[in-house]
């Protein structure tokens, strides 16, 4: 049984982005403290089942640092969160989780800042829908408030790991498209801008020119930035 809020706090953020590093626990949830508290904890939630490790120690790449662990929800933890059907883990590092969670965690940094309010943000499946027949499936849904400016800004975040060709890339484009121009104003009154978040700035570059030689009028609908930026650009 748990006993501390923390703990469960730890479970609820893994179950929402999937898997997570040890850094970015570290930055969700023990910001102000040292890594023992959380050390402690960690093992406390694999030894109880309510979190997995994955198999496998990152050194470097996504979630940071060498040595780094990637947790899962455990048999314990699935059941906790109510997960239905029968547990099933992960056997391997799943980069594109990690890269989501990269993505909110710069967010996270600029609230801590008091530059941003994070008013709310939903991961996939929950981000998944059906607009006019065109299939959308962002990785994120975020809203969020410049503090000082009250400016306002809602996003669906693409994660591009460089692995899409351009002819998925121009489809999901055109997808887009179609759903801004056939969105139901009094169902969706705030159009969000797409983000497309790449790897580095070469694959950024890729993106862009796609979105400029698509239709002239749908290009301010799409954004193009890498994780380490974007978040400091969002309200340049």
């Amino acid at each position: 049984m748990l006993t501390l809020d923390r703990d469960r706090q730890i479970i609820l953020s893994v179950d929402r982005f999937g898997q997570l590093a040890t850094a970015h626990i570290a930055q969700l949830h023990f910001a102000e403290l040292t890594p023992k508290p959380m050390q402690r904890a960690l093992t406390r939630l694999v030894e109880r089942k309510y979190l997995a490790r994955i198999e496998r120690r990152m050194v470097g790449g996504t979630g940071a640092g060498s040595g780094q662990y990637v947790y899962q929800l455990g048999s314990a933890g699935w059941k906790l969160v109510g997960r239905v059907g029968k547990y099933w883990p992960f056997r391997t590092v799943n980069y594109h989780t990690l890269a989501i969670a990269d993505s909110y965690m710069e967010l996270l940094a600029l609230e801590r800042e008091k530059r941003i309010e994070i008013i709310g943000f939903t991961t996939e499946p929950d981000t998944w829908l059906d607009i006019a027949g065109a299939d959308l499936r962002p990785d994120m849904f975020i809203e969020v408030r410049q503090v000082f400016e009250k400016k306002s800004l809602s996003l669906w975040v693409e994660i591009d790991m460089g692995t899409e060709r351009q002819k998925a890339l121009k489809d999901k484009l055109a997808r887009y498209w179609h759903a801004y121009q056939h969105a139901d104003a009094d169902k969706l009154p705030v159009f969000p801008l797409v983000l497309f978040l790449a790897p580095d700035l070469k694959r950024a570059r890729e993106i862009r020119w796609l979105i400029d030689n698509g239709p002239k009028e749908g290009q301010p609908l799409f954004l193009v930035s890498t994780v380490p930026e974007y978040a400091r650009l969002l309200f340049s």
